[in-house]
Formats: structure tokens, C-alpha cells, sequence
């Protein structure tokens, strides 16, 4: 694919993932045994708070953790006359003013804050919050500044897609850890790549996809059962964030915490009715 088409890592994805599921249907076992091999010890979920008004933000927080969530992305970035940096500092004190032992937080401009935004919402923070800044500028001219001067962990998200952006992350140590997104890695083979080449600098790996649903969250457990847990910060229920539900996936739980089923492949059973007729097929070349 890579041959034929330049980036477009989105696109190959899905062929991507299809295949490990096929893969491991063949050979009856998991993807994350094809992958590396589960650790076994079950992985916390972590929620996404939107932005908004920081009690209401605290409010969902608390419902994400009654929900069995351990960890929590909060969204920042609000524009000067949305009531910029104070604002945005309101809202991670708000969000992490009930925090429990054991629970992770992210605060994810999503590449919203420029270093000047960032830092001035830093410096109206109260002291000895426990959090990680996610994202915070959309460059790397802009997160390299920042980090130069932010006394809180950085890790990135929009800026790791190719295996070169993960290099020159290390090389320059720019950031203390990834948030994996499978589709923007182009799929589970480049998304093992990233794993290991963070495992190897001593990076945090979230795994993690823009949005999905129960199929790409199959991926997402599956891919992130093989990262060890010291190195696992949390893993993202895109299911949770779609009404539509596309296949069947039963993770195993443990305290709000979770393992991918012993099912071969993905381990979902996908509704086909509610994906609709196919666009395109091909000849069944194994006979």
C-alpha cells in the first residue's frame, strides 16, 4: 500500500486490521498474541471530557469514574475570548479536585495552545497537580519551545503518525510518552512498530484512536495488551463515544479494568447488516 499511495495512513487502516483478524482466525489465536503477546494484567480505560464549563467538566469526570474509568482526558484550549488560559485552568483543577489513587489525567489541547497560551494557563494552575499535557501545540517548533519551559510531562499525539516522527521525538527528546492512535499509525503493523520503538526510548504509551466503534476499539485492547503495564498509561474505549454498534466484543473485566477476550482474530463478531452491501469485492484466490 505504501508503494502505491503516499500517507493517506487512515485509508490503510482498515485493510491493515482486517488482516490481522484474518491472520489470527487462520492460526486461532489472538492479535495480541500475534503481536508480542498479552502481559495478562488488565488495562485501565480512559475517558474523554470535552470542554465546557469546569463544574460540568468535573460532574462528567465523576461519572466516567463511577463508570470504572481510571484515567480521564480533559480538554483545553480555549480561545482569549472564551475566556483563554484561566479558563483552561479552571477546568483541570476542577477535573482533578476529586482525584482518587490510581487515576491518570491528561490535559489535551488536541495542538490548541500556542507556548505563550500554554504557559500563561500553567502558571494560574495551584500547585502539586498530578497530570500529563497532551498535545499542547499543533508544531514542532512550538512543542519544543514549550518544553523547554513546562515543568509538567509532555507527551504527543497529532504530531506522532509516521515511524519517523517517533525518532525525532527521541532523538531531540521532546516528549515523555505517545498517544498511539492506530489509524493515524496507519493500522496494527506500524502501531507494533511504535510500541516498540517507544518501549525501547523509556516513552508512556496511551493507545488510543480519534473516534470508533466496537471495531476499532478490538484493536485498540488487542494492540495495547502487549505494551508493559509500567509503560501502559491507559487504553481509550472509542465504542463509548459511538451509537452505532458494528460488531459484538466481549472484553474481560476486572475493577473497570480490561483484557481482551481468548476469541481468535479481533475477537468480534461484526454485524454485517449494519454495515450494509459492499462497495467492492474480490475473487477468492486460495482454491
Amino acid at each position: 500500500m505504501d508503494d502505491a499511495l503516499v500517507g493517506h495512513n487512515h485509508a490503510k487502516t482498515t485493510l491493515d486490521v482486517a488482516c490481522w483478524d484474518i491472520f489470527g482466525k487462520s492460526v486461532g489465536l489472538p492479535v495480541c498474541e500475534l503481536l508480542g503477546g498479552s502481559t495478562g494484567v488488565p488495562m485501565p480505560m480512559i475517558s474523554s471530557i470535552h470542554a465546557g464549563d469546569p463544574e460540568e467538566m468535573r460532574g462528567r469526570v465523576a461519572e466516567h469514574r463511577a463508570r470504572g474509568y481510571r484515567g480521564h482526558s480533559i480538554k483545553v484550549g480555549a480561545l482569549d475570548d472564551e475566556g483563554g488560559p484561566a479558563l483552561d485552568a479552571e477546568r483541570i483543577a476542577a477535573c482533578l479536585a476529586d482525584r482518587r489513587s490510581g487515576e491518570f489525567f491528561l490535559a489535551d489541547a488536541n495542538g490548541g495552545l500556542l507556548p505563550e497560551t500554554a504557559l500563561r494557563m500553567l502558571r494560574m494552575l495551584p500547585p502539586s497537580l498530578d497530570f500529563v499535557l497532551e498535545a499542547p501545540c499543533a508544531t514542532w517548533r512550538e512543542t519544543m519551545s514549550l518544553r523547554q519551559r513546562c515543568p509538567y510531562p509532555i507527551i504527543i499525539d497529532e504530531l506522532a503518525e509516521q515511524d519517523s516522527d517517533i525518532a525525532f521525538a527521541v532523538a531531540h527528546d521532546v516528549v515523555d510518552g505517545i498517544g498511539l492512535k492506530i489509524s493515524k499509525a496507519g493500522g496494527l503493523t506500524r502501531g507494533r512498530r511504535h510500541r516498540d520503538m517507544a518501549r525501547a526510548a523509556g516513552l508512556t504509551v496511551s493507545v488510543q484512536d480519534t473516534v470508533g466503534s466496537a471495531i476499532a476499539f478490538a484493536a485498540i485492547v488487542q494492540l495495547g495488551a502487549t505494551v508493559p503495564a509500567r509503560m501502559l498509561r491507559c487504553v481509550l474505549n472509542s465504542e463509548d463515544m459511538v451509537t452505532l454498534r458494528t460488531a459484538r466484543f466481549d472484553v474481560l473485566t476486572d475493577d473497570g479494568r480490561i483484557l481482551p477476550p481468548d476469541a481468535p482474530g479481533l475477537g468480534i463478531e461484526v454485524d454485517e447488516s449494519v454495515l450494509g452491501e459492499p462497495v467492492a469485492a474480490w475473487p477468492d484466490f486460495r482454491g
